[in-house]
């Protein structure tokens, strides 16, 4: 989201979305709210290890506790990736997004900050076909060792078939 003069769109009237704006003033993408009025920031996909480090540990943040790690195939724009993250002390959510492009699928693990996030990596490594750079134990979680295919994109090779299974005809 950019604004009609081409500048990152960076919602001021949130205060977390505005610290990490001025940390980072050429990271940040964009910045607001979602639907349930958390902070929402997008980075690039590059940028995902040296943020969420800082979200980390900085002192103005202290993002403590991984929530959750979502992927999303967002077919021909790549793979969407959310890091919800929060700060117990600060009692404050925090959403990271970032979309990784097609035929790109590598990010940085960012283990080295949360442990919990091995097993969130590791499922959306194998669903998705995430490689998470640096990832301490890339092994399957959920599928068998042989499986090559990845179920949560939406062009796998099965996706025909299991849709038709999903369907009953009243």
């Amino acid at each position: 989201m950019t604004t009609d003069a081409g500048t990152p769109e960076v919602a001021t009237e949130d205060p977390i979305a505005k610290q990490f704006a001025d940390l980072f003033p050429s990271l940040v993408l964009a910045s607001g709210r979602n639907a349930g009025g958390e902070t929402l920031i997008t980075i690039a996909h590059t940028d995902v290890a040296l943020v969420l480090r800082q979200a980390h540990e900085h002192a103005d943040f202290g993002y403590n506790f991984l929530r959750c790690l979502t992927a999303t195939d967002q077919e021909r724009d790549g793979i969407e990736i959310v890091y919800s993250l929060l700060s117990m002390a600060k009692r404050h959510t925090l959403h990271i997004k970032t979309l990784i492009p097609p035929g790109q699928y590598e990010v940085d693990s960012i283990t080295p900050f949360w442990a919990g996030a091995d097993w969130h990596e590791r499922e959306a490594a194998e669903m998705l076909g995430i490689v998470f750079t640096g990832h301490p134990n890339p092994k399957h979680l959920l599928l068998d060792d042989d499986m090559e295919i990845h179920p949560l994109l939406k062009a796998h090779p099965l996706a025909e078939t299991e849709l038709k299974q999903g369907y009953q005809t009243f």
